[in-house]
């Protein structure tokens, strides 16, 4: 890592996977250069060769004992021991690259937010309906709930883990994607966004389901206390 770069060995990074052979190797080689105080996979029991491959590096890998993805990120964070705690996708399209960003800032701040939209930016990732969808419910958000984040479901964060003294998560799904920054907000945290382009992800397939993810967190929304 960079010498001008913050440290990250206060930070525990998150990983969720599913069956993901063909992108964790590369996913965690790339992490090596940060030098991250600990990395945590928590796996839904994948039937491929994830967790062999996992077995190769310096990592916590842990069985998801419940279902669903919110699910999965909370395991993680419950054994979790680093201040800071953080998230990232198994499929290469989350830019490591971001970690230092964030770090720099969460010390004027309790959390840290990417966007894949901020400054007008868009997502290799997006669909004709994704993007719309993703448009709506962040101004969605924004009305409802008055948080000044640009991008509702891109889960990329960082937050200092005090701030779950504060907060309780809830959502077993990808509702777990709103629910933290509209929690913060409500809570009157500090927080901010920065840009994180999304990548093109170097395997495998999208998780999210568009209309049934969508449905669930829709009706996840209306379920967090305004």
């Amino acid at each position: 890592m960079n010498s001008s770069q913050p440290s990250l060995n206060d930070i525990s990074l998150i990983i969720a996977t599913l069956n993901e052979e063909e992108s964790i190797d590369y996913v965690l080689d790339e992490l090596k250069q940060f030098e991250i105080g600990e990395i945590i996979i928590v796996d839904g029991n994948s039937t491929d060769r994830t967790k062999e491959i996992a077995s190769n590096y310096d990592i916590k890998f842990i069985t998801q004992e419940k279902k669903g993805w919110g699910n999965a990120v909370k395991e993680g964070i419950s054994i979790s021991t680093k201040q800071y705690i953080s998230y990232m996708d198994a499929d290469g399209s989350y830019n490591p690259t971001a970690l230092p960003e964030m770090k720099s800032l969460i010390n004027s701040n309790d959390a840290v937010f990417c966007s894949r939209y901020k400054g007008g930016e868009k997502s290799p990732d997006d669909t004709f309906i994704r993007a719309i969808g993703n448009k709506l419910f962040t101004k969605f958000v924004q009305l409802r709930f008055g948080c000044k984040i640009t991008d509702s479901l891109f889960f990329y964060p960082m937050f200092n883990r005090d701030i779950l003294n504060h907060i309780s998560l809830d959502s077993e799904d990808f509702t777990l994607c709103v629910e933290l920054p509209v929690k913060v907000h409500n809570k009157n945290l500090r927080y901010t966004e920065i840009l994180s382009k999304e990548r093109i992800r170097y395997a495998g397939k999208s998780k999210v389901n568009t209309f049934v993810d969508g449905f669930k967190i829709l009706k996840g929304i209306f379920s967090i206390i305004k």
